[in-house]
Formats: C-alpha cells, structure tokens, sequence
C-alpha cells in the first residue's frame, strides 16, 4: 500500500529548531534530517536495514535515489525515527502532527475567507445591478458617480472641471445661487443626462454609464488638482 501523502496539504515540518520541506512528491529527505540533526554515524539511513525498511521499500514509502539519498513519505520518516531512538521518534511525530495541525487551520481560514468573500458578493451584487440599471437609464447623481469612480470631493471636483471647461457656471434659475453642471457637449456626447431640479436634484443632471468611465479615467487628475488647490490655499494662509 502506497501511503504518500497528498502534497496540496504538507506543510514544513520543524524538528528540534530546524526545519525540513518535503519535495514535489512529497517525500522527505532522511539524509537531510540526519545531517541537519548530527544524528550519531550509525543510525545513517543508508544503515537502516530491517524488516520495516524492506516492507516501506517494497511499499513504496522509502526510496534510495542516486544523488538524492534515502526519501520517505511521513510514515516512512516516522518509521525511521523509532528505528533512531525513542526520543527521536516522539520528536518527529510531534512535528508531523503540529504540520498536520497548521493545514487543518489553513484550510479552515481558507474555508472562513470563502465564505465571508461570498458574503460581502451577495450584498454587493444586488448594488450593482440596481447601479448598472441606473445608469443604463436615467444616470447615477454626481455624489454617487464621485463615490463609484473614487473622486474624493466631488463639490471641489466640479470647480475643478469648470476651470478646465469641462463644466460651465451657471446662474440657478430660482434661487441667487450658481449651477457648476457639464459643458452641452457633454450632454449631446452621451456622457451626461438632463434631469429636473425640483424635488431635490440639484444638480440638474445625471451621469450616463459613459461618463462614469470618463470620470473613472479623470479621477487621479482631479484627486491631484484638488489636493493641490488645498496645499497652496494652506501655504498662503501660513504667509498671512
């Protein structure tokens, strides 16, 4: 019976401060283990000849490879570890089992993260459908496009996008106030949509799917801009 382990799961293994990694088969060097641990001359691998060692070679779970040395899968090493000494073999099976162990733990952090990145998809999912559908319709507000398209001050960032003439100041109709709102072009390219200012939209506009990805491309030039503006507006207020 072939008893290798399967190597998705093995983890190093430390034994007495050293550590050991199994290969790509997932057998582990006993060469390795004896030299790293000055193990006495005697109780070499090469010098591991009973009826264990038979049975694990014929078994397959312990190997002599030409320039490799002798390799085991971890019953073999265990197997050689009682052969070394009582002391040796708890030693090593403390090891095993403290591996054994870590990916249990692994797997089960794994599992958790799967599952809570499951969590935050399924609330996040209904989110965008109902914003892809938004903005396939009527657009999104400004505030929230800003938000989606990671502009951080989107009231400075439309001042910013006048200076640029992207947008245009204009006079409210109702109220002694200015509308910063995109340029025409802006509404006839498909970028930007018309709305009514009543009811609480004061912007008098929504974003299109298109502007969002325009705004998307313009967010870390407006970002620098504004933070600019703010740096300078702080530097003057320091000469005063």
């Amino acid at each position: 019976m072939y008893l290798i382990n399967n190597t998705d799961t093995l983890l190093p293994i430390e034994i007495n401060g050293h550590t050991f990694k199994p290969n790509t088969e997932g057998l582990w060097s006993l060469n390795e283990i004896h030299q790293a641990l000055s193990l006495v001359e005697a109780k070499r691998p090469s010098e591991w000849r009973n009826a264990v060692s038979t049975e694990l070679r014929t078994s397959g779970n312990l190997r002599s490879l030409d320039g490799s040395g002798t390799l085991a899968t971890e019953s073999g090493a265990i197997a050689y570890a009682m052969w070394v000494s009582t002391d040796f073999y708890l030693m090593v099976v403390r090891a095993f089992v403290t591996m054994r162990n870590d990916s249990i733990l692994n797997a089960r952090m794994a599992l958790l993260a799967t599952a809570e990145a499951d969590i935050q998809l399924a609330k996040a999912v209904p989110k965008a459908d109902l914003i892809d559908s938004r903005l396939t319709g009527n657009g999104i507000p400004w505030g929230q496009a800003c938000k989606l398209a990671g502009v951080t001050k989107p009231q400075l960032a439309k001042q910013y996008l006048v200076h640029t003439a992207h947008f245009v100041s204009q006079e409210h109709p109702t109220e002694y106030r200015k509308i910063l709102k995109p340029a025409s072009r802006a509404f006839t390219g498909g970028f930007f949509k018309s709305c009514s200012l009543s009811y609480g939209n004061e912007d008098g506009y929504r974003v299109t799917a298109k502007g969002l990805a325009w705004l998307q491309g313009k967010a870390q030039e407006i970002n620098t801009a504004i933070a600019e503006r703010s740096r300078k507006q702080a530097v003057a207020r320091r000469k005063k």
